[in-house]
């Protein structure tokens, strides 16, 4: 084969196994326990932090 297949080749599986190693990085983390959660706790009934930083004159 020519180098450049090679390149490609070797290309492809080092993104494959990139990919793999992050799935897995994220299932031990439990990135993936609870997928729901982040749009509605962005739903919660808070008030905002204040943008006031005291008395600064």
């Amino acid at each position: 084969m020519p180098i450049g297949m090679w390149v490609v080749v070797g290309w492809m599986l080092f993104v494959m196994l990139t990919v793999i190693v992050l799935m897995f990085w994220g299932w031990r983390n439990g990135q993936f326990d609870d997928i729901e959660e982040a749009k509605y706790k962005m739903l919660e009934d808070r008030e905002p932090l204040s943008w006031d930083k005291g008395d600064q004159s």
